[in-house]
């Protein structure tokens, strides 16, 4: 079984934020989109953990101009950010 839910301008906590899919007893695979406004001089990453039905997303951002600055993205630069989480399930 798919699903697909949006988050619009998450509240990030250390950078993450959880979708829970109730309808799912375990949550196989999961694929994040997001979309939404660039910030000047940033790259954002994106990445997926599974917990039975949690997909936890964790947003990073690297300032382009520096070297090497990964660290986790604040609430105001995602959120006039939709993510488009998609899961696959039992």
């Amino acid at each position: 079984m798919i699903d697909m839910k949006v988050e619009t301008g998450p509240t990030l906590t250390a950078g993450a934020f959880n979708v829970t899919f109730g309808q799912f007893e375990k949550v196989s695979e999961a694929v994040v989109v997001m979309d939404g406004p660039q910030v000047a001089d940033y790259a954002f990453e994106v990445l997926t953990s599974i917990a039975t039905n949690v997909v936890t997303v964790t947003v990073k951002k690297m300032q382009i101009s520096a070297v090497n600055t990964w660290g986790n993205a604040v609430t105001a630069d995602v959120a006039a950010k939709k993510f488009t989480v998609v899961a696959k399930g039992l």
